[in-house]
C-alpha cells in the first residue's frame, strides 16, 4: 500500500503522536508499504526510506489561518498517487485531510486517542468537569462548540476511526453517535527492547511520572504526598518527566510546601532518556483524571517498573489491581500515600507484580499483535 499519515507532531518533538506517527512508519515501511509523512516542523525531520514533509508551524500574522491553509494544499499535493490518508487526530490534522479525501476520493482513516475540545477547556479554565460530564453537558466558548463539532463532523464522514481503547470506542458511540461498525480497536504497543540505563538516580527511592504538565494529570495530588513518603525514607524523590502549562504552578507549589528538594522537574527529554530514567526507577504513578488508554503505563510495564495508576476505565484495559499493578481512586492521596510506601516496602509483591506487567505486554501490547490489525483495517479501507 501507498499511505499518506498526516500528523501534528514528529519527532524529535515528543508526544504521543509523534512517537506513534514515527514508529508506524518505520514499521510499515519495513513491512514494504510506500510511506510518506506531512506534519508541522520548522526543520525537515529524517527517518530513513520514509519522505517525510514539513508544513510551517510558526507565523507572525494569522498564524493559524496561514497554517491550516499551508497544511491543506501540502496535504493535497502529498496525496497523489497514495492510496489512502491515516490522520493522526481529528481536528488540527484530520479535518484537512477528509477535506482532501473528498477532493481527490482517496479513503480516510483518523485515529482518536482524546478529546480535544474537552482538553482545551480544562487547560482554559472553562470547565472542571470530567471527561464524560463535560460531553454530556459542554461548557466553553464558540472555539469549544466549534471544535466539537469539527470531531463530529470527521468521525462521522472517514471510513474508519481507530482508537486505542474500548473506553474511548464507547465515548464515540456515546456522546458523537459514530455507529459501532465504523470504529476499530487497536492497542498500543511498544518496543520490547534494551534500554541503557541512565547513571543517575536522583533518590533512594525513587518515583517518576510521566507526561504533559496538564491539569488531569493530578501532578499537584502527587506532590502533596511526598512530605509523608518522606518520613520514611528521607532520601525519597519524586521525579516528573515532561512540560506544559501547570509547569510554574507545580513548581511554586513545590516552594510553597518547602519540597524543592524533594521534586525534580526534568523538563521535556527524549524517548530514550525518559525510558532510561523509568529504567531507574522503584514505582511509576499515574495520577491522572483521564486516560484514554495510557502508553507511558505499557512502557512502564515493559521496563519492568512497578505502577501505581488511578483506576480510570481507560487504565483498567491494561492493569488489573494487585496482579499487574496498582489500581487507586481518583483524588484519593490518602490512598496514594498508602499505595505508594506499601509498593517501595514489599519488595516481593513487587517482583511478582513487575513480572506479570511484562507478560501482560507481551501477550497484548507488543507490535507483533497489533501491526497486522493496523494492516488489515487499511488494506481494506484503500480497497
Amino acid at each position: 500500500m501507498k499511505i499518506l499519515l498526516t500528523t501534528p507532531i514528529f519527532p524529535p518533538e515528543i508526544g504521543g503522536p509523534a512517537t506513534y506517527t514515527c514508529e508506524i512508519s518505520r514499521r510499515l515501511l519495513e513491512r514494504g508499504h510506500d510511506i510518506r509523512v506531512v506534519t508541522f516542523a520548522d526543520t525537515k525531520p529524517k527517518v530513513q526510506g520514509v519522505k517525510v514533509i514539513p508544513v510551517r508551524l510558526n507565523y507572525r500574522v494569522l498564524g493559524t489561518l496561514r497554517r491550516q491553509l499551508r497544511l491543506f494544499f501540502t496535504i493535497l499535493r502529498a496525496a497523489r498517487g497514495m492510496d489512502l490518508i491515516y490522520a493522526q487526530g481529528a481536528v488540527v490534522v484530520g479535518f484537512c485531510s477528509l477535506i482532501v479525501g473528498k477532493l481527490t476520493g482517496k479513503p480516510i482513516v483518523v485515529k482518536f486517542v482524546g478529546d480535544v475540545a474537552w482538553e482545551q477547556a480544562v487547560n482554559n479554565g472553562e470547565t472542571k468537569r470530567y471527561l464524560e460530564d463535560f460531553l454530556s453537558q459542554p461548557e466553553g466558548g464558540l472555539h469549544i462548540k466549534l471544535i466539537m463539532r469539527i470531531q463530529k463532523f470527521v468521525f462521522h464522514n472517514v471510513h474508519k476511526v481507530i482508537t486505542p481503547s474500548h473506553y474511548l470506542k464507547k465515548l464515540l458511540v456515546k456522546f458523537y453517535q459514530v455507529p459501532d461498525v465504523k470504529i476499530e480497536v487497536i492497542y498500543n504497543a511498544v518496543a520490547l527492547t534494551e534500554v541503557k540505563v541512565t547513571g543517575e538516580k536522583y533518590g533512594q527511592p525513587m518515583a517518576i511520572t510521566i507526561g504533559r504538565l496538564v491539569l488531569w494529570k493530578g501532578i499537584d495530588e502527587l506532590i502533596s504526598v511526598v512530605p509523608a513518603v518522606s518520613q520514611k525514607y528521607p532520601d525519597f524523590k519524586l521525579v516528573v518527566v515532561g512540560d506544559g502549562p501547570e509547569y510554574e504552578n507545580l513548581k511554586k507549589l513545590c516552594h510553597d510546601m518547602g519540597m524543592e528538594q524533594k521534586v525534580v522537574f526534568t523538563g521535556r527529554l527524549n524517548h530514550e532518556e525518559t525510558l532510561a530514567l523509568l529504567k531507574r526507577a522503584d514505582v511509576f504513578i499515574l495520577n491522572s483524571r483521564y486516560e484514554g488508554l495510557p502508553h507511558t503505563v505499557i512502557e512502564a510495564m515493559a521496563y519492568q517498573c512497578p505502577v501505581i495508576a488511578t483506576g480510570l476505565e481507560g487504565t483498567i484495559e491494561v492493569i488489573e489491581d494487585g496482579q499487574n499493578g496498582i489500581t487507586i481512586e481518583p483524588g484519593n492521596t490518602s490512598q496514594l500515600s498508602g499505595k505508594l510506601l506499601f509498593i517501595l516496602g514489599n519488595e516481593a509483591i513487587k517482583k511478582e507484580m513487575v513480572a506479570e506487567a511484562y507478560e501482560t505486554v507481551k501477550r497484548k501490547f507488543t507490535w507483533d499483535s497489533t501491526l497486522g490489525q493496523l494492516e488489515q483495517i487499511l488494506n481494506m479501507v484503500a480497497g
